[in-house]
């Protein structure tokens, strides 16, 4: 017999936890039987080793308890981590419990693509989605982002607005239960508490020490470096303070950034005492993108794993454990992992029936298919991953053949980019610390980097870390990129270049073991020093979001993307004025005139081999919010259009809704996650409201 719930949810990250978690409050308030199911394609990913919170690694063992399937983070430090997360941790066939995907689209070749569409989508597979991989940075887009027509269909003013974002933050870092209690017992609008329970102390090297901030003139409450002559920023990352150094020379907008982990609290003097400490806090490790192995980042899975299991008992050594809390939301939320959605047909007399496959916890390809029936059903499975749902059952299976024909249309890369640039003056030591622990902004209002300022081209730009694992190959790669940047466009050369560089490092670790005795050899160094004299940043802008998806034919991939425009998508302005503001930076950073930051997914070596591509690890849109189905594929609470015919009202498929960052109707040149969890507790308050 097939399952039945009130609500399905397709998708555990941002959009599907905050959406689940808010749903279940309500149906346990209401004690009416209601259950919501949700449907992971991936595992669950949890620390191999011991935390201050998990002494004796209990989660593991409580998933298992559960019939959950579970992964360990990837936690080695060195090459050899990098081969385990290349082996174990990239999703690919055969491999498909994989956390990291990396999705591409084009046309398909004998060893790959022949033809790409400019632009290659990274995503998490596994329970919680992207905040398993994500920078942990809760940062909010400025007021003239929501002015632009395309958000026309938001019916919120700036008091709701600000309202919403202040109970995301608090989802994000306290607990989405516990923020809706708060909401609750606070009247609206409230403030936002800081994400950070060490009141965003991360810019030092360690939990405790002083931080050396100073207020920003241009926004309340922003904390910046202390720049001025009796200043002490000693404590400081190395990563940190040159970062916002350099960049307090260009732009009035920036500081260290908003970041949903946990650390110490500040005293005022080194290795003081501690008030109330927390459980787990950052420990400087530099693996937020691979993996926190004590614990410290506020991940989805863990709220997840509370609500539905109750959570490990917090142990310590030498005392028996206590007893584990129960979870938040007994008999009415079921999470199931290794279950990938085909695709979905409304049901006669109301309702959806979600067709699937569940995947063998032993062996992923082995596949059994398998189907659920829900009164209502939330998509979000991600930009890409929403889509594509989308579009195959309206063109494929055509079990929803009145979506609105703008389903696909609207896509925007967000202005994702990350760089490089060697050389600096500096120790900066990209393994140490957070992966994001500054930003800066440009083309605000208040910014100072143009007058008037071009809104239109607003970006921000981040310091971003490197996990020790992939240290040597970026010391070692980045340097190869350099020279390959300088004119080399004959794929021929660009080939032999690589080769002769493989060949050269094969060869040098061989001949390292035999000098290694007379003068340390560069092989036998930390991976901290492979980057010691390297910046990495990210950024974010505002593109046109013109990006159009369709289904894929024979001999191409599942989907296919391209400008409306014609143009290609690292053609866009907004990726042209950020180089103008990474020149200034790399300059800053290194003190020689013709450095500057190189991208290593767009490049001329890159292009010399036809292999120009994006990185985009924050898509946007595809499943645009608007009035009607002529001009969006939903309406502002995620209702998902059905298309009229002339002189008759909108009307909506009835149950069905999405909710994660596809209904962003616009680039927002900052990274997503705050904005799409207050979009989904807001679509999330709706359908409570409708049950």
């Amino acid at each position: 017999m097939e399952r039945h719930c009130t609500v399905a949810v397709i998708g555990t990250g941002f959009g599907g936890t905050m959406t689940a978690l808010s749903i279940g409050r309500a149906m346990k308030a209401r004690a009416k039987g209601e259950t919501i199911c949700m449907l992971e394609r991936g595992t669950w990913w949890s620390t191999p080793v011991g935390t201050v919170q998990d002494v004796e690694v209990r989660a593991p063992d409580l998933l298992e308890q559960h019939g959950q399937p579970v992964q360990a983070w990837p936690a080695v430090d060195h090459f050899k981590g990098l081969v385990d997360i290349v082996l174990r941790c990239l999703r690919r066939r055969g491999n498909e419990d994989g956390l990291y995907q990396i999705t591409q689209f084009g046309k398909k070749g004998w060893f790959g693509l022949r033809k790409n569409d400019g632009i290659s989508v990274v995503h998490a597979s596994g329970v919680g989605g992207g905040s398993l991989i994500y920078s942990n940075v809760t940062i909010r887009p400025p007021e003239f982002v929501f002015s632009d027509p395309r958000w026309a269909a938001m019916t919120w003013d700036k008091a709701r607005r600000d309202d919403c974002y202040a109970v995301a933050k608090n989802a994000i870092g306290y607990g989405v239960l516990a923020a809706l209690d708060r909401r609750d017992a606070v009247p609206s609008p409230q403030a936002a508490k800081p994400v950070n329970t060490g009141l965003s102390n991360i810019v030092t090297r360690s939990g405790s020490l002083p931080q050396g901030f100073s207020p920003a003139p241009t926004a309340p409450g922003l904390r910046q470096i202390d720049s001025g002559p009796a200043a002490d920023n000693g404590f400081w990352i190395d990563r940190a303070r040159l970062f916002q150094t350099a960049a307090s020379k260009h732009t009035k907008d920036f500081g260290t950034v908003d970041s949903s982990i946990n650390d110490l609290p500040p005293a005022s003097t080194p290795f003081g005492p501690q008030p109330d400490p927390p459980r787990n806090y950052c420990q400087r490790q530099g693996r937020c993108t691979v993996g926190c192995l004590p614990g410290a980042r506020q991940t989805l899975n863990k709220q997840l794993m509370r609500a539905a299991f109750g959570g490990a008992p917090n142990d310590s050594p030498g005392l028996p454990p206590p007893k584990a809390p129960p979870p938040d939301l007994p008999g009415i939320l079921s999470i199931e992992a290794l279950a990938e959605v085909d695709f979905l047909e409304p049901l006669p007399k109301g309702g959806y029936r979600i067709h699937y496959r569940k995947r063998n916890a032993t062996r992923p390809d082995d596949t059994s298919e398998q189907a659920i029936t829900a009164d209502r059903v939330i998509l979000a499975a991600g930009c890409v991953g929403t889509i594509e749902l989308l579009l195959r059952c309206r063109d494929d299976k055509r079990t929803l053949p009145r979506l609105s024909p703008t389903v696909g249309e609207g896509f925007s890369t967000n202005g994702d980019y990350i760089g490089f640039v060697d050389g600096t003056s500096h120790h900066i030591r990209l393994t140490k610390g957070p992966v994001t622990t500054s930003f800066a902004q440009f083309h605000t209002e208040t910014a100072g980097t143009s007058s008037p300022p071009r809104t239109d081209l607003f970006h921000t730009v981040e310091d971003n870390g490197i996990p020790p694992a992939m240290a040597s190959s970026v010391g070692f790669g980045v340097p190869l990129l350099q020279r390959l940047a300088k004119g080399h466009r004959s794929r021929g050369l660009v080939l032999w270049l690589v080769f002769r560089w493989l060949v050269h490092r094969g060869l040098g670790y061989l001949g390292a073991f035999l000098k290694n005795a007379r003068k340390r050899q560069r092989e036998f160094t930390s991976e901290e020093e492979f980057t010691d004299r390297m910046m990495c940043v990210t950024a974010f802008g505002r593109d046109a979001a013109n990006g159009k998806f369709r289904l894929g034919g024979s001999g191409e991939t599942t989907l296919r993307v391209a400008r409306t425009d014609g143009k290609g998508f690292h053609e866009d302005p907004v990726y042209q004025e950020m180089d103008k503001t990474l020149k200034k930076l790399a300059i800053e950073f290194t003190g020689r005139q013709d450095a500057e930051f190189i991208n290593p997914f767009i490049s001329p070596a890159t292009a010399a081999l036809k292999a120009d591509a994006i990185m985009v690890t924050h898509p946007l849109g595809g499943c645009s919010l608007a009035t009607d189905a002529s001009k969006g594929a939903v309406d502002e609470f995620g209702r998902v259009f059905e298309q009229s015919g002339p002189g008759e009202p909108t009307r909506t498929y009835a149950g069905l809704y999405v909710a994660d960052g596809s209904i962003i109707p616009t680039a927002l040149g900052v990274n997503p996650s705050l904005t799409i969890s207050a979009l989904a507790l807001r679509i999330a308050d709706k359908v409570i409201e409708e049950l």
